[in-house]
């Protein structure tokens, strides 16, 4: 949800795509992540919600700091433009454990008191405020 005053963007807003990717194991994945703030330096994440549900954490970035899980180092990384606004994950090579929903994420630690439409990932308590839609790897197995 975007919110102007007419001179500037009050609220994030998340733009993800595709909203699906079918992709050949041992190739690489990209899922792009577009993104609005009028924050000069947003936290921003990439999570994934595997089969059982289970949130996982890949990774996080702002101006100054980078944090990545633990099985992350080495085939995820982010290609991120702070002046094209974008923050979008590259894995590769692409691994059958890989097969999850995937989502981009913004946080911003200033107060924006406008923005009560909120999306969060239900059930879980998460440092995020915004969230974008999920992306869904699906398999193609070659015999």
């Amino acid at each position: 949800i975007l919110l102007t005053d007419g001179k500037d963007v009050l609220c994030n807003q998340i733009t993800q795509t595709p909203s699906a990717l079918t992709v050949e194991m041992g190739n690489q994945a990209k899922i792009f992540c577009n993104y609005a703030t009028t924050y000069s330096n947003p936290d921003l994440y990439w999570y994934r919600q595997l089969s059982d549900n289970t949130l996982q954490f890949i990774l996080y970035r702002d101006n100054s700091r980078s944090e990545d899980a633990s099985f992350a180092k080495g085939r995820f990384a982010v290609e991120h433009d702070l002046a094209g606004k974008t923050f979008h994950l590259v894995i590769s090579p692409m691994g059958s454990e890989d097969a999850a929903s995937y989502y981009c994420a913004i946080r911003s630690t200033m107060t924006q008191p406008d923005c009560s439409a909120v999306q969060k990932l239900p059930g879980k308590a998460l440092p995020l405020q915004y969230i974008s839609h999920t992306l869904t790897f699906q398999w193609v197995l070659w015999a």
